[in-house]
Formats: C-alpha cells, structure tokens, sequence
C-alpha cells in the first residue's frame, strides 16, 4: 500500500495478525523494504509487521523537488505520520545500517510513538559515527549531488556487489531498486545529510527515552558503541556467524533476537 504523508509518498508492506505487537522494520543502503523479507516472515508469527520503503528507495516517492531533503529529521517525520496514519500503537522500532540512524531521530522527535528501539548495523551521527565508520560514509557524503549515480552509470550491479561483499545480499533486488533514474542519487542524499545530522544530535543530548537493543553481526558494532552516550543502559546481542549483513545472513536469529529482547 502507498501512504502519503507531507513530505513524500511512502510505500509499505504490512503482515502479521492485527491487534499482534506492532514491530516497524526500517532498512539501510543498498537495502530496501524487500531486503527484511525473511525477518519480517518470521516476525509475522506473532506481531504485526510495517516494513516501508524509505523516502527516495524503492517503491516510495523522493524528496520534494528541488530539495535534498535526505536528512533523518525528514525521513522520520514521514515514519510519524505514518505511524499516525496506520493508527499504530507504541511501536518496537528496528533499524538497520542507515536506519540505525533514522530510527534513532524517529526516537528522539517522538518518543511516544516507540516503545522500544533496536539498532543493528549503524551507528549515530554526531557521537563517533564520523570518527570510527568506514571510509565511504565521507567519500559519498563529500560528493555533489549526482555524481556518484553518474560515475556509477552502467555499473550498478559491480558497484553494489563490491558494496555489500556477502552472497547472502539480496544483489537482484538491490540493483532493481536502484538502478532507475535518481535512485541511486537519493541514497546518497542520505550520506550528505550525515553532517547535518550529527550537528542536530549533539544540539540535543537528552537520553533516549525507551529500551535500547543492539543485535551485533560477530562482534558489538558501531551502533554499540555510538548509541551509548544516548542510553548508557543499551544491551546488545551478537549473533555469531554473520558481519554486517546480519538480518540477511542470520535471519531466524535476528527475528529471535528481538523477540528475546
């Protein structure tokens, strides 16, 4: 089903018995909403699952013209309203590599809509994420507006399989996704929001308000450690077998992560 909401359409699939807890399952880069696929099967068991594809990825619109509005204050007043439209109660809300990070905002601009928050994969702006993440979140986040899609034209499939590095990764998927005009391109609009990001993190150091998660790939990643001046009470769980991908790799696991939470 598509949702409009003031900033943009969002594309979202929902599963599970109504009236079932409610778990909102937001996506990173090269992901979309498909990539939870087998976490949100599993999770459809017993809850009631809301997987949307983000503003500017797969099937959910972009940001409005002649803006770069990529930032996470922006993708997660759209996650608001869609909370609002779908009438959701205080939600269990994961959030996966630049998810982590959108769900963080959504935490903090509206607490009352989560209940629990659960991290994986991605750290938070403003608090290391520059200083310990990988090189390519300044290498994308430095580069103007297209330059990337343009340099990537023709190559999509080598450039995300070089990205992602499992064969687990969902690749067809992926290069569906992001292959069309400007897709590419608004996923990097996420990257250059990045300073803009942790400049409004750090403008509000209030604590998170609910529980903490972090469901770790083979050792405590840049969540854990990102996350704690933010919640100094956060627990984490690794998931032995899996790197960053995990929710791919070890999806049983992941779904009984937080089920055990």
């Amino acid at each position: 089903m598509t949702v409009p909401t003031s900033g943009t359409a969002l594309h979202v699939t929902l599963a599970g018995p109504s009236g079932a807890p409610v778990v909102v399952l937001l996506h990173g880069f090269p992901e979309t909403a498909a990539t939870w696929r087998p976490v949100a099967a599993d999770l459809a068991r017993d809850h009631r699952v809301v997987v949307p594809d983000l503003r500017g990825a797969g099937c959910s619109g972009f940001a409005p013209p002649g803006t770069d509005a990529y930032a996470t204050r922006d993708l997660a007043a759209d996650l608001a309203e869609l909370a609002v439209a779908l009438r959701l109660p205080p939600a269990t809300v994961v959030g996966h590599d630049l998810g982590a990070m959108t769900a963080v905002a959504w935490a903090r601009q509206r607490p009352e809509q989560v209940a629990r928050l659960v991290l994986s994969g991605g750290g938070v702006p403003g608090f290391g994420l520059a200083e310990l993440g990988p090189p390519h979140l300044a290498a994308f986040g430095h580069a103007p507006p297209g330059a990337v899609e343009a340099a990537q034209r023709g190559r999509v499939r080598a450039f995300l399989a070089d990205f992602t590095g499992t064969p687990a990764f969902p690749l067809d998927e992926a290069v569906a996704a992001y292959a069309p005009p400007g897709r590419l391109d608004a996923a990097m609009g996420r990257y250059r929001a990045l300073d803009r990001d942790a400049a409004a993190q750090r403008a509000d150091p209030r604590p998170l308000a609910m529980p903490v998660l972090v469901v770790a790939g083979g050792a405590p990643d840049l969540a854990a450690a990102t996350v704690t001046p933010l919640a100094p009470g956060r627990r984490v769980v690794v998931v032995p077998g899996a790197g960053h991908y995990v929710l791919v790799e070890r999806p049983a696991a992941f779904a009984d992560a937080l089920r055990g939470a």
